[in-house]
């Protein structure tokens, strides 16, 4: 019996281990930090489902297949908070378009948060300079629990260089202007790919009411590796993440099917 199980299991990872494409991408992550004191755990479960077969028999990354062929997607999130003191729940849905025939991008996330009236609400709104470099306009409208809401604007850019040696390297940058805190949150991020399969990327991130006087900054170190050209591990480091104010150390992985 327990011969069988492990089959079985080794037969529903092994499922599309060769295949060059897939439809369905789901994803675990696991999270750890501090906030004031209080160790924080974190759980995310998230599907996502492209409206057409994404092709990865290319020579692009596996992790950015979906971006450089435009596979539009719906995608749903479910997440955990939790601590000695409480838990948090949460839930979103949202959808990435963009299409080969055209150099239009749209993306929104709605969030919601469990017993309670809190509601976040983001966007981008873009265009495909070239096949692999996109610009966009960025907001997020927050809505608290029994608090007024808030929208917030920005821009970013994404672009995905070919090195020309079978390596690949992924540059981004953002800027999100805090309209009611009269501050800027800045942020840049690099991801080189040694071939499909492997990368290791370093982030850094900062606000200010100026562009080189940052009041408070965040460093990151990450890493995915395609076990399988269906199986991905990641894991990540932020060190004095802006949203918690300490470390943030996180594990995740994903099944392609």
């Amino acid at each position: 019996m327990k011969g069988s199980v492990l089959a079985l299991l080794i037969a529903v990872v092994s499922t599309g281990a060769a295949a060059n494409n897939y439809q369905h991408e789901s994803s675990v992550a696991y999270g750890n930090t501090d906030i004031n004191g209080v160790d924080i755990d974190g759980w995310q479960l998230k599907h996502q489902y492209f409206f057409n077969a994404v092709d990865t028999s290319g020579k692009t990354p596996r992790a950015e297949a979906a971006f450089i062929n435009k596979n539009a997607s719906v995608f749903g999130t479910l997440s955990r908070l939790s601590s000695n003191e409480a838990d948090q729940n949460s839930w979103s849905v949202g959808g990435e378009y963009m299409d080969q025939s055209h150099n239009f991008y749209g993306k929104l996330e709605w969030t919601h948060f469990s017993g309670t009236d809190q509601q976040d609400l983001d966007g981008t709104l873009g265009y495909f300079i070239s096949p692999d470099w996109l610009v966009g306009a960025i907001f997020e409208h927050d809505r608290p629990e029994q608090a007024g809401s808030s929208t917030n604007y920005g821009v970013m850019t994404k672009k995905l260089w070919d090195l020309g040696t079978g390596d690949m390297m992924n540059l981004e940058a953002s800027i999100l202007d805090y309209r009611q805190a009269s501050v800027t949150r800045y942020g840049v991020g690099a991801d080189y790919y040694f071939g499909k399969n492997f990368s290791a990327g370093v982030g850094y991130e900062w606000i200010s009411d100026k562009v080189f006087s940052e009041s408070e900054d965040s460093l990151s170190l990450r890493a995915n590796w395609f076990a399988l050209p269906n199986l991905s591990l990641s894991a990540s480091v932020v060190f004095d993440s802006l949203e918690t104010d300490d470390d943030v150390y996180q594990i995740g992985a994903s099944y392609r099917f």
